[in-house]
C-alpha cells in the first residue's frame, strides 16, 4: 500500500488554484475577443462580402469551441480542488483509504484538466 501522507493533497491546492486563475483569465480573454470580433463585424462602415462573413463566422465558431473547452477545464480543476479538500477532511477523520480514493480522483481531474489545456 502507498504511504499516504496528509501533506500530499495539501500540496495540490496551490497548483490547482493557480491553474484555475489561469483558466479564468483565458476564458475572459477569449470571450472579450469574441465580443470584439462581433462588434467589428457589426459596424456599418465595413463592406461585408460573403467571404468576409464566412471568415468571421468561422473565427467566432473556433473561439466558441475554445471557450467551451476552457469551461470544461475550469470544471475539471474545480472538481479536483474539491476532491483534494475532501481528501484532507477524510484524512483528519482518520479514514485513510477513502481519503486516498478522493486524492487519486482529484489527481485524475487535474490530469484531465491539463490534457484539455494542451488540446485547447
Amino acid at each position: 500500500m502507498i504511504n499516504f501522507e496528509p501533506s500530499m493533497p495539501v500540496m495540490l491546492l496551490p497548483a490547482i488554484t493557480f491553474l484555475m486563475i489561469s483558466f479564468g483569465t483565458r476564458f475572459t480573454v477569449i470571450s472579450n475577443l469574441i465580443r470584439k470580433i462581433h462588434d467589428e463585424s457589426s459596424e456599418k462602415t465595413i463592406t461585408k462580402t460573403k467571404d468576409y462573413r464566412k471568415r468571421i463566422t468561422s473565427e467566432i465558431s473556433a473561439l466558441n469551441t475554445r471557450l467551451l473547452l476552457t469551461q470544461v477545464l475550469q470544471v475539471a480543476a474545480g472538481l479536483s480542488f474539491l476532491l483534494s479538500v475532501i481528501s484532507i477532511l477524510l484524512m483528519l477523520l482518520n479514514n485513510e483509504n477513502l481519503s486516498l480514493t478522493f486524492f487519486i480522483s482529484g489527481l485524475i481531474g487535474l490530469v484531465i484538466s491539463i490534457i484539455l489545456f494542451i488540446i485547447e
